[in-house]
């Protein structure tokens, strides 16, 4: 037999009357205490701000929220456009520009060397002299699949021309994602990488 089994219902533990408890709920006197917020919602003297905007700029919080997403978006935007891009490079005063694309169960790549700027053509620079003494360009094509894994290597060449010449080449295509190409021009090298854009 538990000890608790032998108290009475209605008394305490101590063997006291036990009392009932009121509960008193004043609402007034309550909200008076309150935030100036609530006492506000409660008098139905807010007004909720309407228009995406002007919820946007309503206080001061929302207002910075605001010019922070701002900020962020402009730097995404400065650095996809002005950041580096490893499918573009320049060796010996010529821009070289690498691009890959995948077409009925091939990849095809190639880097396309733009022509000289005039302001190169006008210092000396003796593009005629390279033109007439067959001076090429090379590229060393290497394609990795989405394991990195090599799947296959290509070498070309060209004669360096006056205006924008090409170096292409192509591989069956094994799932190949990148291709990576190793330019020679003049003895300077640059190193170019390309993802392989899909096409229907």
């Amino acid at each position: 037999m538990a000890f608790y089994d032998n108290i009475p219902e209605g008394r305490s533990a101590d063997g006291g009357e036990e009392e009932d408890l009121v509960f008193r709920y004043n609402r007034e006197e309550r909200l008076k205490s309150a935030p100036k917020i609530v006492q506000d919602y409660y008098a139905g003297r807010m007004n909720p701000t309407k228009g995406l905007f002007k919820v946007l700029v309503a206080t001061k919080f929302n207002r910075f929220m605001l010019l922070t997403v701002a900020l962020c978006f402009v730097v995404v935007l400065i650095v996809s456009f002005f950041g580096s891009r490893p499918s573009l490079a320049t060796a010996a005063g010529f821009e070289l520009e690498l691009s890959a694309f995948s077409y009925d169960e091939s990849v095809y790549a190639q880097v396309k060397i733009h022509a000289l700027k005039k302001s190169l053509n006008d210092k000396n620079f003796g593009i005629e002299k390279i033109i007439e003494d067959k001076k090429a360009a090379a590229a060393a094509f290497s394609f990795y699949d989405a394991d990195g894994q090599l799947c296959g290597k290509a070498q070309k060449s060209a004669f360096i021309e006056k205006n924008a010449f090409f170096l292409r080449t192509n591989s069956p295509d094994y799932d190949i994602i990148k291709v990576v190409a190793d330019v020679e021009i003049l003895g300077q090298k640059a190193s170019l990488v390309s993802k392989v854009a899909r096409k229907q």
